[in-house]
């Protein structure tokens, strides 16, 4: 918890606050009960007693205490919530962009071993468990520690043996039951946790791949795989409820034995005369009130095994080292935006199968490249290595005569546009994909882009045009509809050089020549590699080179 308890120097002192608004809500609510067995005992003693004793007992200082520390009560209480939670919520924003800005830079090498459900779950549940750990763990145990020595003090100048035995129960409530509970919790807690991250990722992954799963007729399977699981998870969980209820039904036995023992002592010491009548029932009622802090803290400790586990997963996943540069880049490209392989050689980690072995190329801005070769030998790895998510093995490969491996992605996505072959689009509008790529483009541009992209048609056709839900991952469109949406993005940034990896996939040899066409006669003075397994697309370019056993080659050479 150390990294994360860093973060927490923003909002320190809302959150000393909302401790100390913790405390006097519960130092009121038992400063309410303990005078309030001092008026009702006092009060009735003295009626008993005749209207000499009733004038003799002073009624206005315990009524007056009892009105303080119920208007003390509610209002800390209110306060508390309100001060606590709210920096309880500005922390969880601070930890959400800190776990943030470290795994964007590790996007998408750093990130291959996670599945993206379990990276999800991770961001969402373990920040919030992470960031609760001040609600859920911090206050409960400090309230227990500092309002246990004022209700002790208090006791100690009523009466020193009773002051001894709240103090032994309290300790031993506050200490050795959340301790006895520790190890089972912790092993409970990791359990349920593996089990849930488990289910998200699978259940994440099934409905993206829902379509493949109904093809095979194997969705009722994994249903039955899901309940196996959901019932072991939830017995985790109910063992857990049963600990914590056993742990919370101990300190139950433990506070009444503490109010009887205080009553026996109380007794004793009245017979004494050392206490009077009254004081014998706001002492009993004192302890039963004092253990009030102390039996939140079975479940603050089994949110604390929550939340030191989602803190380790959380550093687990961010602990992965950035392939390529993230420090700001010395040096920028400048123009000419030459490419500049010399001897490089690359291998996915984990394979031993090079895709890259001392290959040479030279890209010439404004040079429009046709990039061919037999399917999976790694053209579209050229991508990876210019953007640093791989860093080659050996070899150099620079941009604009700056060396690729001292810059940033965010360095190069200024200059370079792609249209991937594996893009993705976005559960929103035509138009929020189309400004995810540039956010002040004007309507005419856009039009311009769509027109390229031949898919004005289409959109005219359409009766909310640009306003069109596209679905998750663009469903509602057809694979050829999304492709050229996918250029249109990559065509509306309007950078010096433009990759497209396989951009007329899926379309008719018609539509093919046409955005083709349009694509030239719009950025004949951009730098285009395009990556295709389609021979009408090569007599669009300036010239083709072939990937083949690791090595670029001239076409026909």
């Amino acid at each position: 918890m150390s990294g994360f308890s860093r973060l927490s120097a923003a909002v320190r002192w809302r959150l000393a606050m909302g401790l100390g608004l913790a405390c006097v809500a519960a130092v009121a609510s038992f400063g309410l009960l303990f005078l309030s067995g001092w008026l009702l005992a006092g009060a009735a003693a003295a009626g008993l007693a005749g209207v000499g004793a009733a004038r003799a007992f002073n009624i206005v200082l315990p009524a007056t205490g009892v009105r303080f520390f119920a208007m003390a009560r509610i209002l800390a209480r209110y306060l508390e919530r309100i001060v606590a939670h709210d920096g309880a919520l500005r922390l969880t924003g601070h930890l959400r962009t800190w776990v943030y800005a470290r795994l964007a830079p590790l996007a998408p090498a750093g990130l291959t071993d996670l599945q993206g459900g379990d990276l999800l779950g991770r961001f969402v549940s373990d920040t919030d468990k992470v960031a609760a750990y001040y609600t859920d763990v911090a206050l409960p145990f400090l309230r227990a520690l500092v309002c246990g020595f004022v209700f002790v003090a208090v006791f100690a100048c009523v009466l020193q043996s009773a002051a001894l035995a709240l103090a032994a129960g309290l300790l031993f409530c506050g200490l050795l039951v959340p301790a006895t509970i520790g190890h089972a919790t912790d092993k409970l807690v990791q359990v349920g946790a593996k089990k849930q991250s488990h289910i998200q990722a699978e259940l994440a992954e099934t409905l993206q791949n829902m379509g493949e799963y109904l093809l095979l007729d194997a969705a009722s399977g994994r249903a039955a795989q899901w309940q196996v699981q959901q019932s072991e998870l939830d017995g985790a969980r109910w063992k857990l409820d049963a600990l914590e209820g056993l742990a919370r039904g101990l300190i139950t036995i433990v506070t009444f034995a503490t109010a009887l023992v205080v009553l026996m002592l109380a007794t004793q010491a009245y017979r004494a005369g050392q206490l009077s009548a009254a004081e014998i029932p706001m002492l009993v009622l004192g302890a039963l009130a004092a253990f009030d802090v102390v039996t939140p803290l079975p479940l603050a400790r089994q949110a604390a095994a929550g939340g030191r586990l989602a803190a380790k997963r959380l550093e687990a996943a961010c602990a992965g080292q950035p392939q390529g540069n993230t420090m700001p880049a010395v040096g920028l490209p400048s123009a000419p935006y030459d490419l500049v392989l010399q001897n490089v050689s690359f291998a996915y980690p984990g394979t031993v199968t090079s895709v890259l072995d001392h290959a040479s190329l030279t890209i010439r801005q404004g040079e429009h490249l046709g990039l061919v070769g037999p399917s999976g030998v790694g053209k579209s790895s050229l991508i990876n290595l210019l953007f640093g998510f791989y860093a080659p093995c050996g070899g150099r490969m620079m941009f604009g005569g700056v060396d690729v491996s001292t810059l940033r992605a965010e360095d190069l996505a200024g200059l370079v546009s792609v249209a991937a072959q594996d893009f993705h689009l976005f559960a929103g509008t035509l138009r929020d994909n189309l400004l995810l790529a540039a956010p002040d483009a004007t309507e005419a541009e856009l039009s311009d882009v769509l027109d390229a992209a031949q898919l004005t048609q289409f959109v005219q056709s359409l009766p909310e045009g640009l306003q069109t839900w596209v679905g998750n991952d663009g469903l509602r469109l057809s694979g050829g509809q999304a492709r050229r949406l996918a250029v249109a993005q990559a065509l509306l940034r309007n950078t010096p050089w433009l990759v497209l990896d396989e951009p007329t996939e899926g379309l008719d040899a018609q539509v093919e020549q046409a955005l083709m066409a349009a694509i030239i006669q719009r950025c004949a003075n951009t730098t285009i590699v395009c990556m295709t397994h389609r021979t009408a697309v090569l007599p669009f370019m300036h010239r083709v080179v072939r990937l083949e056993d690791g090595r670029f080659y001239p076409e026909g050479g």
